[in-house]
């Protein structure tokens, strides 16, 4: 089973990713959470930014270049990434790489995910980085992200993680205060990730539209995103046709 998370940066998709899976584990059932790129922090007052940027080149350059090579379905992994970067172009070349490469490893994690028997839990799948690509080309519109989405994989359950506006700005200045300098080159401005709230209430809408079942889910406090990750439990059960487990 597949579950994918999608919402603004800095809105806790991954530390519900990790609260969900945990609270899966603990009640007995299969549950890994397939984790996205996270931006370097600044380690202590000494800058090695210069050198975690170009170690992530090189990594990236690695790993892509592993996928595309790849005997199962790396042609057709690189296809579906090249397709959708020619239908919403980011329009920075940096953002243009960065987006390309994430896309080409999460299709690559997807197609792996569909063979796993447990529960899968994508932090960013398809749906996130649709937004990311409006996010980054800032043209993209209704029509095209409907066109984009529906010939997308959909995941088993779809998850929106909402956050108030205010937290999350909160959080993305932390985030990029952590930040080396070299690493801000990589990253969206707090300005740009902030319009990413008005792309997703458009892939929210969208969604509704098609008939996509999806959940909303809080994680504004610690106490809400246990709840949320409770109701996401129950959920999962329902769809797997999942005897509950008993807590102890």
């Amino acid at each position: 089973m597949i579950v994918e998370l999608f919402g603004p940066p800095g809105s806790g998709k991954t530390t519900f990713a990790h609260a969900l899976a945990k609270r899966l584990r603990e009640d007995g059932y299969c549950a890994e959470v397939v984790r996205s790129y996270r931006p370097a922090v600044r380690s202590g007052k000494l800058d090695l930014g210069v050198f975690l940027a170009v170690a992530r080149i090189v990594s990236a350059t690695v790993s892509t270049a592993r996928i595309i090579f790849s005997p199962r379905n790396g042609g057709g992994n690189l296809s579906k990434s090249m397709l959708l970067l020619r239908t919403i172009p980011p329009k920075k070349p940096i953002w243009r790489a960065r987006t390309w490469q994430h896309i080409l490893k999460l299709s690559h994690a997807w197609d792996r995910a569909k063979l796993i028997e447990g529960i899968q839990i994508f932090d960013e799948g398809y749906v996130q980085a649709v937004g990311s690509l409006a996010l980054h080309n800032g043209k993209a519109d209704k029509a095209t992200l409907e066109t984009v989405l529906s010939n997308l994989p959909a995941a088993d359950l779809t998850i929106r993680v909402v956050l108030p506006r205010a937290a999350v700005a909160t959080r993305l200045r932390k985030r990029i205060e952590r930040e080396p300098p070299a690493e801000r080159l990589f990253e969206a401005d707090l300005e740009v990730n902030m319009r990413s709230f008005g792309v997703f209430n458009t892939i929210s809408d969208i969604l509704s539209a098609s008939g996509r079942d999806f959940i909303c889910v809080k994680t504004s406090t610690q106490g809400a995103t246990a709840r949320s990750a409770r109701d996401v439990e129950r959920a999962i059960i329902a769809k797997r046709n999942l005897a509950p487990k008993q807590r102890q």
